[in-house]
């Protein structure tokens, strides 16, 4: 059941980036920032369909389902920085920012049975192209590592949305690609009149087709980074649950009892994105409980 939830997808439709005002520090000088929370796109309609499923099995339980089993990810560090920033990334710095990251990932995803290991060091390019993510998949070409069921992680110093020119004013936290099919079955004709089931053969798709998957993340929001506010790792935890295809609780922006939101049962209904964290916001009066501003799916602050 969880297989579904270790894959990437080349999405459809758009979603809408929401952008807030943001304070970045570096060496005890803070400046305003335009912040954009995440650019991960909408689920394509075989990633809904899955949802619905899930969903629908879900409502019959009559108890909590207890995890039965646990998942190790491999997963890979890149940080990618500007000329300009590369002093802010230092050896020392880089190995405190990624254990730290680490950590946070595993704490959080600890009660659904997932953890994340690093097989190798994180690696470390100097390449201001790709720190601006003006070009992402030069960039993932070249980086990523392990196979379709490895997490990638592209921490870049100056994280931009993808297609947007760079300002040095504005950035983006993060987006990530979410799960698709990788495989492909065929099957031949019966082979006689007491062949009742065809033979088939299931084949992986070539890395070439999946070398976008992975999550985009501005490394200034892993734990102690310079992004206040958005500094302790939960960025990452973020656009992580994409990669596991979880979605936003705020999913289709309505209140309607018959918009199924993030598809998730005990996930209160919820139309708007939070900013900060509200006590007692409630997006959606008309239905049971407050929106869900501790879930790291919705766009409260880190703290």
């Amino acid at each position: 059941m969880l297989a579904f939830v270790a894959i990437f997808s080349l999405l459809l439709a758009v979603a809408p980036v929401e952008a807030r005002m943001g304070v970045l520090e570096n060496d005890g000088h803070a400046r305003s920032v335009e912040v954009s929370m995440c650019d991960t796109q909408h689920p394509d309609d075989a990633l809904r369909s899955i949802h619905s499923e899930l969903s629908a099995q879900q409502k019959l339980r009559k108890v909590k389902p207890r995890v039965p089993q646990t998942f190790t990810i491999d997963t890979y560090f890149h940080f990618v920085v500007t000329t300009d920033s590369a002093a802010l990334y230092l050896p020392e710095r880089r190995n405190l920012l990624a254990t730290a990251q680490l950590q946070a990932l595993n704490t959080a995803y600890a009660p659904a049975g997932i953890s994340f290991r690093l097989p190798v060091p994180p690696t470390y390019t100097v390449n201001t192209t790709w720190a601006t993510n003006s070009d992402d998949l030069a960039m993932k070409t070249a980086l990523r590592a392990g196979t379709y069921s490895s997490l990638n992680l592209y921490l870049q110093s100056n994280l931009s949305a993808p297609g947007a020119a760079y300002d040095p004013s504005s950035f983006l936290l993060g987006y990530c690609q979410m799960p698709t099919s990788t495989t492909r079955t065929s099957c031949l004709a019966a082979a006689g009149p007491n062949v009742t089931r065809p033979a088939c053969t299931t084949t992986s798709s070539a890395p070439t087709s999946y070398v976008r998957d992975g999550c985009n993340v501005l490394a200034a929001t892993m734990p102690g980074g310079a992004m206040r506010q958005y500094d302790q790792g939960k960025t990452a935890v973020h656009e992580v649950g994409h990669w596991f295809g979880l979605l936003h609780t705020f999913e289709g922006n309505s209140c309607a009892r018959a918009d199924p939101g993030d598809f998730v049962t005990d996930t209160p209904q919820e139309m708007t994105a939070t900013e900060g964290c509200p006590v007692g916001k409630d997006s959606c009066t008309g239905s049971v409980g407050l929106d869900p501003i501790s879930n790291f799916m919705d766009y409260s602050t880190d703290a």
